[in-house]
Formats: C-alpha cells, structure tokens, sequence
C-alpha cells in the first residue's frame, strides 16, 4: 500500500515506509477505512518526525521480548509430561523446552521470593534495641 504521491514525493524513504507500515496496522488491526488509515498514519510519521528528526536511531528486532514471551507460553502450557509435544508446537528440541522450563521456573520462584521479603518500609512491630 502507497500513500498518496504529495507526501512520497516530500518524504524521505524511512518516513514513507513508516506511514505505509503504521496505515497497514490501522487497517488490519483496527479496521479503519484506507481514507482515515493514511491521515492517522502520516500524522504519526509526522509526530515521529518531529519527535526524534536528525536523529540516529536503532529499531532493535525485539527477539528477546518475542522469546521471552515464547518462552512464557511454553512454560504456561507445560503440564508436567507434555515436554516433546511442546517442543514439537513451538518448533524447538526437547532439551531446550527443559530448559526453558527450569528457567522460567527459576524465575518465577525468585519473583516470589522476592516479594516474601520485600521490605515496604510498613513494620508491623517496632523493635526496641536494649
């Protein structure tokens, strides 16, 4: 999908793909009319612009986010005994679904644990030093 040829024609190359990618994701995502996609769309690229203009920047591929969230799927549907279907799913060996399991199990214990003596400050007794 192309906006329209005014803003192309003015834009540098990374803005145009911008407002082509964001108009994309308000079409299929909130199913707004390509019209009203294409105004929003070129309004944030313009934001974005303005925003962050003369910069470098980095668009990071975000893996570990979409690992980490993989991650937490497999340990959410992990039952126990299901370790060679999850990995069969999620496309990935046998020993790394144990793997991931320890870990995310780890994680969560010290999340735990964490929280059992995080001191908020609120004591419910006060200790008188002798």
């Amino acid at each position: 999908m192309s906006m329209d040829k005014s803003f192309r024609s003015k834009g540098p190359e990374l803005l145009v793909d911008l407002t082509d990618n964001i108009a994309a994701a308000l079409i299929e995502l909130a199913s707004l009319d390509i019209e009203k996609a294409a105004q929003l769309a070129s309004e944030i690229a313009d934001r974005m612009a303005a925003h962050w203009g003369g910069q470098n920047i980095y668009f990071p591929m975000g893996l570990s986010v979409k690992l980490s969230k993989r991650d937490q799927r497999i340990y959410d549907e992990f039952n126990g005994t299901n370790h060679s279907e999850l990995a069969r799913k999620f496309g990935v060996s046998l020993q790394w679904i144990y793997k991931i399991v320890k870990t995310v199990r780890l994680e969560e214990i010290a999340r735990r644990q964490k929280d059992l003596f995080d001191d908020d400050g609120d004591d419910d007794e006060e200790v008188e030093e002798v």
